[in-house]
């Protein structure tokens, strides 16, 4: 999406940007985790100061939403952004970005289906809810959220401090909160939680979600075996891409 800066704005504009671009038939869309250019505020932050705390902050917000976005990649002007160079060892904020990169791994079998629809079947990967749920009239004017897939519905965080925030579930299934597998019925508002470690995240019933072993990177483990989630409660199909 270009050079955008390291600010909360960005990377509230990032969400609809990839929506709209994704359905004007762009599907390998990204975007720079953290944004790729500093304010001089988080340029110079020195340990131990309200700068860092946010820039940090700011980054694992964006992490979060960048494992689920077509293409995962932190790029960006220095400080570097590898994960053992901006979250210290032993703090929420390494424990939760690598749970993040471990997913995005573990969830290859499934993303790989999803990048193979939009070339076998003209999909797109990041998707506005009213494509899913056309007669969902409130979707069609939420702005930060969207679906990855069919299957995910995903609500990034981004607010400075923010514990929870507002998330429409579309249509008329249940929806389960990936991280408790609490169920929700679609067609209302809830205040998700939003702890500092996750983003709301939810799988519609139905979905079958396939997954593989946390990789070290994508050839690694050939073979592995894959372990199918099933969510039950409405019936479902997935027809997985190898």
């Amino acid at each position: 999406s270009g050079d955008v800066a390291s600010r909360w704005y960005d990377l509230a504009a990032q969400i609809s940007a990839g929506v709209n671009i994704s359905a004007a038939g762009v599907p390998n869309w990204t975007h720079d985790i953290g944004g790729f250019s500093l304010e001089d505020r988080f340029l110079h932050a020195k340990p131990g100061s309200a700068d860092l705390d946010e820039w940090q902050e700011l980054n694992l917000r964006w992490f979060q939403f960048g494992a689920f976005s077509p293409l995962f990649r932190s790029h960006g002007e220095p400080p570097f952004r590898e994960i053992f160079e901006i979250a210290p060892e032993g703090t929420p904020m390494r424990a939760a970005m690598v749970w993040y990169d471990e997913l995005r791994y573990r969830l290859l079998p499934w993303i790989y289906t999803v990048a193979a629809d939009t070339w076998w079947r003209d999909g797109s990967m990041m998707r506005a809810m009213a494509m899913d749920f056309p007669d969902d009239l409130r979707a069609r004017d939420i702005h930060d959220q969207y679906l990855f897939g069919h299957d995910f519905l995903v609500a990034p965080v981004h607010a400075y401090k923010a514990r929870e925030r507002r998330v429409w579930l579309p249509g008329k299934g249940r929806w389960a909160d990936f991280a408790t597998g609490a169920r929700h019925a679609g067609g209302q508002e809830i205040m998700a939680a939003a702890p500092f470690e996750r983003m709301p995240l939810f799988v519609r019933e139905g979905a079958i979600i396939p997954m593989g072993p946390v990789r070290q990177f994508t050839a690694d483990k050939p073979g592995a075996p894959i372990t199918l989630h099933v969510y039950t409660g409405a019936n479902g199909a997935f027809a997985l891409y190898d």
